[in-house]
């Protein structure tokens, strides 16, 4: 039976707990009659690289509204061709394998229902900007998380953009708490134990918050909604969305750890500045994105090298952070980058465009570099240089304000030329060394590193831990000069 609260209407449940499936319903009014053409998403935004959800599809069918089978044809690995001609409404029908209990996938058992519909839902050839309902058969004390509009058990959605951007918790565990930050709504949902020391959660997520609104000057949504999946077993892993986040973080016994709960939260500051770098700061070969094939680019280096600086800088200049705290972050990333020898055979922006290949796969070795990584000590050195190079009148913030303003709100997507030239601009140097060496070349960035780092008064060394490994360690100079002291204090000092 058809029954229509828009064109498209979704009806999603849990046909088989055991086994992990979810059982997909889609109503589709076909008033032209005419043939149509579905397709499920090749990948997912936050991961760069091409994703096989199709496999996890069975028992596809499409019938019309009297249920008689209508014919179909897969042309692709993810794509059907519906001979739906002389139907003016379809039906297709299938089941989806949700066993995948991460922050980028889709998992569904006895007790809840956790969906990325990039993963798991499709969308019709020509018709993706078409509004759509989603309807959850659930259980009645089943809560709902999600950024959409949201009334009972159905969520509404203006786009398929929109809606494949949109992950969703359906769970009777659920806990939520809401507070303001300025005249925006922040969100923490739990499914799983939630942080047993929330004041202070509360007090650090609204302090950083509001650090990151201070660099571009305002919060671009009303709600932002935090979903935090708490696992039983050791994990880490975030993926921004518009207006939200998924967290998936254990194992949950960790949690009065404070190496736990400073993990915690540099991962949450990650994401949350993601909503504006990445999510409406986007490069112009992802806008709009292209879900059937490989968006490639060479700027990983700022969408998400910018964003793993910013995250744990903004804990540091807010106060959620000691010095000491943000050096034992910085310490491990460095060492990642000091153990890689592939930081002398492919360049960072190369490494970008090869996310599509083998970006997050150890892969060959000393093949290639980390945009995460490589892209966060970059631009730590633009930012000091730009401080260093304009006395502290500027730094990378003005940057991505700019980018800000001059992007997303002119309804477009910035270049690795406009890039460079407000780096210049608010820096009144030349950057094309810095982007010969750190940037497009190899092997360069130790020596870039070392005197953004002496700027402001800081350098690394090395030591042997207990077990006689070797390891690097972030210092401040005991000797700072008055100039060293002047710069680091404008480095860390609020936004």
């Amino acid at each position: 039976m058809f029954i229509y609260i828009c064109n498209m209407h979704y009806k999603i449940g849990i046909s088989n707990p055991v086994e992990h499936f979810m059982g997909v319903q889609w109503q589709i009014k076909n008033d032209t009659g005419q043939n149509i053409r579905v397709q499920l998403p090749s990948w997912r935004p936050g991961r760069y690289e091409l994703a096989s959800y199709a496999k996890n599809i069975r028992c596809f069918t499409v019938k019309d509204k009297m249920g008689s089978a209508i014919q179909f044809k897969k042309v692709t690995k993810d794509c059907w061709d519906i001979f739906s001609e002389g139907h003016e409404q379809v039906q297709i029908e299938y089941e989806y394998y949700a066993n995948q209990y991460d922050a980028g996938a889709s998992y569904v058992d006895g007790g809840m229902l956790y969906i990325n519909p990039v993963n798991c839902m499709m969308y019709i050839v020509g018709r993706m900007d078409e509004p759509a309902t989603i309807e959850l058969d659930v259980p009645d004390d089943y809560k709902i998380a999600c950024q959409l509009r949201t009334e009972g058990k159905t969520i509404f959605t203006q786009n398929f953009d929109e809606l494949a951007d949109s992950p969703f918790v359906a769970s009777a565990q659920l806990t939520h708490t809401t507070f303001k930050v300025n005249d925006g709504n922040i969100h923490l949902w739990f499914q799983g134990q939630q942080c047993p020391d929330m004041d202070r959660l509360i007090a650090d997520t609204k302090t950083y918050t509001e650090a990151q609104i201070k660099i571009f000057g305002e919060m671009p949504c009303k709600d932002f909604h935090f979903l935090y999946l708490i696992l039983k077993t050791t994990f880490r892993h975030g993926v921004e969305h518009t207006d939200s986040t998924v967290i998936a973080m254990g194992p949950e016994s960790d949690w009065k750890l404070a190496a736990f709960y400073d993990n915690f939260v540099a991962i949450s500051s990650h994401e949350l500045f993601h909503l504006w770098n990445v999510k409406r700061i986007r490069p112009e070969e992802m806008l709009p994105y292209d879900f059937t094939k490989e968006n490639y680019s060479e700027l990983g280096y700022i969408y998400e090298g910018i964003t793993t600086y910013y995250g744990d800088l903004v804990l540091l200049r807010s106060g959620v952070w000691s010095f000491e705290q943000y050096c034992e972050s910085f310490n491990g990333d460095l060492q990642k980058h000091l153990a890689n020898p592939g930081r002398f055979n492919y360049s960072v922006a190369e490494s970008s465009f090869d996310t599509w290949l083998d970006g997050y796969v150890p892969g060959v070795k000393g093949r290639k570099v980390s945009i995460y990584t490589e892209g966060m000590l970059a631009a730590l050195v633009a930012d000091v240089m730009i401080i260093k190079a304009s006395g502290g009148k500027a730094r990378l913030d003005d940057v991505m304000k700019a980018l800000y303003e001059q992007t997303f709100k002119a309804g477009k997507g910035y270049t690795k030329t406009l890039y460079r030239s407000l780096l210049e601009k608010y820096a009144g140097i030349s950057f094309q060394n810095y982007f010969d060496e750190l940037i497009d070349g190899c092997g360069y960035l130790e020596t870039h590193l070392k005197t953004a780092l002496h700027e402001i008064g800081l350098t690394y060394i090395f030591e042997l831990d207990a077990l006689n490994n070797k390891v690097v360690k972030l210092l401040k100079q005991s000797n700072q000069t008055a100039g060293q002291q002047y710069y680091f204090e404008i480095w860390c000092k609020k936004p």
